[in-house]
């Protein structure tokens, strides 16, 4: 499976992008915005590609089987800035995998995530992931949406609590988050699920199958 990782230079689309290089049914691209970041990427074996988001990626899709949505405006920018990427060009995105016959499609949320959010501290952020999550929910393409609580630097556990709908909020180390959406990437029972996932107590293939109603099943070609 030929997978593009939107957002490959963060810290949770670096982990990805190791995780998919050294997994035998992946051959990961890391979608970069500045060339000087490649070499990072050289380093761990992974191809990757010089493109902005925000004006559109759409030349790189064609022979892709998925993206992974793991792009954030950063916690340094502004209200403006969030809109333009955690929304607008994440809209953009599926607009485009829709166009070029791009069909999976992983989008990294956030517990919280509400176009009509009132959180007092990251309102603006939950609104536009809630924006783009509905717009994904309403496209034809084979989407899971994964909503992890707080995510942490810790080193991942391999243990996890996932529902589709948690009724709290807690962390998650990036490590356990990238582990998950390979699993999640192998699992086709995941299509069409909002999943929310936290530190927990379970393996992360049997509590995401878990909640999906499914086992092990093969990744989509």
């Amino acid at each position: 499976m030929k997978v593009l990782i939107v957002g490959a230079n963060g810290k949770v689309g670096t982990l990805l992008s190791g995780k998919l290089w050294g997994a035998h049914d992946f051959s990961p691209v890391a979608l970069i915005r500045d060339s000087r970041q490649q070499t990072k990427f050289t380093a761990i074996g992974v191809p990757a590609v010089t493109g902005d988001l925000e004006t559109g990626v759409s030349d790189f899709l064609p022979g892709l089987d998925a993206v992974i949505f793991t792009a954030g405006s950063g916690a340094k920018t502004g209200p403006d800035k969030t809109t333009d990427v955690d929304q607008n060009a994440a809209i953009r995105l599926m607009d485009d995998c829709e166009k070029q016959s791009v069909r999976r499609f992983i989008m990294i949320s956030a517990i919280g995530a509400d176009p009509n959010s009132q959180s007092e501290r990251i309102q603006h952020y939950l609104r536009a992931k809630g924006v783009a999550d509905g717009r994904l929910r309403n496209s034809s393409l084979d989407y899971t949406i994964l909503a992890p609580g707080s995510l942490i630097d810790e080193p991942g556990n391999g243990r996890i609590q996932a529902a589709e709908n948690l009724g709290f909020h807690g962390y998650l180390p990036r490590e356990d988050l990238a582990t998950a959406i390979v699993e999640t990437l192998r699992n086709h029972l995941t299509i069409g699920k909002t999943i929310q996932l936290v530190s927990g107590s379970e393996k992360i293939k049997p509590a995401l199958a878990a909640v999906v109603g499914g086992g092990d099943l093969p990744p989509i070609a």
